[in-house]
């Protein structure tokens, strides 16, 4: 596997800030975008909203109370296409900030060369209890670029991503499958996905793995092969009125044993989070 080359997208995403790029109000499936692209040359959206999340995080200390932590976040999503080319946000549906040029766009097949960061860095100032990230050298966040395919069919949506890390952080690679199954009825918006990503020995040991210099006497060295992750995500949006809705969400990831044994991580194989809230779209 290390020798696969372009690799796709992982579902790590690190919620470290109270200003949450994220949201959906308006998901829009991918023949609805590339409709609109086909009318004008330019199209945009904005949504805005306000929720209240209980997330767990899956490294130690970043939450204030190592059960979990229940805050209130800004979100903001939406995205600008300018004929092939286009910049968006959705993370709710696991779609960080990205900018991307479309070499291929047909009704059912779409084919996009794209950057975007994956991981969100962090270090020792990021704890907020305990002492088992005191010490740590800094993980800086990555930004990754490859080829992203997206299939829709009457079953649903599958997406593939080869990313390679060009900012020379973790000079690793990601390959990623997701499909979701994306339900329009009326005012309901329902987004159910599952995601399997692999991360390369390089990504996991960087963002995972512990130096000679990290080690501490509850610390110890670790130096983790390539990983899998596997996620489980839904998302539910009713629309109230022409820009106002209520929204839900909510993920569980599962970690393989290469990543759950670093001593960075929280004692279980896993990390969740569930929200709601209400959206305005501009």
């Amino acid at each position: 596997m290390q020798k696969l080359l372009p690799i796709l997208f992982t579902c790590l995403l690190f919620n470290l800030s109270p200003l949450v790029l994220a949201a959906e109000q308006s998901i829009h499936s991918t023949e609805e975008i590339k409709t609109n692209l086909d009318d004008d040359d330019s199209y945009w959206e904005l949504d805005l909203g306000l929720v209240v999340e209980f997330n767990k995080h899956y490294i130690q200390g970043i939450n204030e109370d190592k059960q979990g932590d229940l805050s209130g976040l800004l979100l903001l999503s939406g995205g600008y296409y300018y004929k092939d080319f286009f910049l968006e946000v959705s993370p709710l549906i696991d779609r960080p900030l990205t900018i991307g040029y479309s070499l291929q766009r047909t009704k059912h097949f779409v084919v996009n060369v794209i950057a975007e960061s994956l991981f969100d860095g962090f270090d020792q100032a990021s704890q907020r209890h305990g002492s088992q990230l005191t010490g740590i050298n800094t993980r800086r966040t990555s930004l990754d670029a490859g080829v992203e395919v997206y299939y829709s069919y009457q079953y649903g949506e599958t997406r593939f991503r080869v990313l390679k890390d060009i900012s020379n952080t973790h000079n690793g690679y990601v390959i990623a499958f997701d499909y979701a199954y994306p339900i329009f009825k009326k005012r309901w918006t329902i987004w159910p996905s599952y995601g399997i990503t692999w991360l390369s020995s390089n990504t996991t040991d960087y963002y995972f793995g512990i130096d000679a210099d990290e080690v501490t006497a509850t610390r110890p060295q670790y130096q983790p092969e390539s990983a899998f992750t596997h996620k489980l995500n839904l998302y539910i949006a009713y629309q109230y009125n022409t820009h106002l809705s209520f929204i839900g969400y909510g993920d569980y990831i599962l970690f393989s044993q290469n990543i759950n044994n670093s001593p960075l991580v929280a004692p279980n194989n896993d990390s969740f989070r569930v929200g709601m809230g209400v959206m305005w779209s501009f």
